[in-house]
């Protein structure tokens, strides 16, 4: 697991030195059927954020999903932390949107799945 994440700061680094804003594919970091799809960018007021989706690869709806967003520097070290929380659920083989406002932008950034429940049922909506 250590390796995907060292792969994905790589990736996030080398995307933030390019100054490009590409689209960042990761494993949620709790569990494998979630995944995450992101990208660092900012808003027309020009605060840093990051904003994709949570996809669910499993047969039961995600619910509570809680986001931890760590903002690098250029060496990969952690100079700040963001929390934010996917609204609804992420139905059954399904994505739902999530945006987080950032503090603190920076050379790359680390999205991890915090905290979800699976949903009894196979909800595919809210």
């Amino acid at each position: 697991m250590s390796s995907i994440r060292a792969v994905v700061v790589a990736v996030a680094l080398a995307l933030a030195s390019a100054g490009a804003v590409e689209a960042v594919s990761s494993p949620s970091g709790i569990d494998s059927r979630l995944r995450l799809d992101w990208e660092a960018g900012r808003s027309r007021s020009g605060q840093a954020n990051v904003t994709g989706y949570v996809y669910n690869d499993y047969m039961r709806a995600a619910n509570g999903v809680r986001l931890l967003v760590e903002t690098l520097d250029a060496s990969g070290q952690v100079i700040d932390r963001a929390y934010g929380f996917v609204f609804g659920i992420v139905p059954v083989f399904s994505r739902t949107y999530f945006y987080v406002p950032l503090k603190t932008a920076g050379a790359g950034y680390r999205l991890t799945v915090t905290a979800f429940d699976w949903r009894d049922g196979a909800a595919s909506g809210n």
